[in-house]
């Protein structure tokens, strides 16, 4: 699989989103992004998941 460059770590503004199915990563100031490549929603790494 490729890797893409990792655009962490991001302005202060913005949050570190992950897609669970291609691995793309980018940073964006929205709440909710989804993968350009495959669709998919990504994932928000800035936040804690739950335990």
């Amino acid at each position: 699989m490729p890797r893409w460059s990792d655009p962490a770590p991001c302005d202060d503004d913005e949050q570190l989103f992950e897609c669970p199915s291609c691995g793309t990563r980018l940073c964006s100031e929205l709440s909710s992004v989804d993968c350009e490549r495959c669709g998919r929603e990504m994932q928000n790494l800035s936040v804690p998941r739950p335990e």
